[in-house]
């Protein structure tokens, strides 16, 4: 039976207005985020059967004003949290390049054999959501699911589910904070 995920990213954060790694980094939206996140509750289609969210401050607060939409409680899980970007977290590109000029030179953030120091490595992240992907369709066979999560959660829903060629997982164009995307899954 055909499975219905509609997969969010979370609302801005004041990292997000600075194009910072935030990764594991647990801070709230900001106002624009809050205001997202009510937009993306009024925006979803109907019959939304559960939300799963990631654990994280900023998914959890994108995933509120759904659940109040929809009287649906909200499930976490781990497997849908950001990737941690290790010594990278926090800061831009211009500041990592300043601080770490030959693994932005590499460029180690966006390799799939290579990962900045403390960084969980993009297979890791790419494994870990697959096995989340593979619970949500078990467990909500024939059913619509809002999964709210992360930036680089998605790159790797959009390799798992749209067969993104390995070669393009980095440059494929992201998704912006409050935004859905739709896949119907077999």
């Amino acid at each position: 039976m055909p499975f219905t995920l509609l997969v969010a990213r979370h609302g801005q954060t004041d990292l997000n207005i600075d194009e910072r790694w935030q990764g594991r980094l647990d801070l709230p939206l900001n106002a624009t985020g809050q205001a997202q996140a009510r937009q993306l509750a009024r925006d979803l289609p109907a019959g939304i059967d559960a939300i799963v969210a990631s654990p994280m401050q900023r998914a959890r607060q994108t995933a509120e004003p759904a659940a109040q939409r929809w009287g649906l409680p909200v499930s976490f899980d781990a497997d849908f949290r950001e990737r941690d970007f290790g010594v990278f977290e926090g800061l831009t590109e211009a500041e990592a390049a300043v601080q770490f000029p030959e693994l932005i030179a590499r460029p180690a953030a966006y390799r799939w054999d290579e990962e900045p120091p403390g960084a969980e490595s993009t297979r890791a992240v790419v494994d870990r959501v697959a096995r989340g992907l593979q619970r949500l369709r078990e467990q909500h066979e024939g059913r619509t699911v809002l999964l709210v999560s992360h930036g680089f959660v998605v790159r790797c829903l959009r390799f798992l589910i749209d067969g993104v060629n390995p070669a393009d997982f980095f440059t494929a164009p992201r998704i912006p904070n409050g935004s859905l995307l739709t896949r119907q899954l077999p």
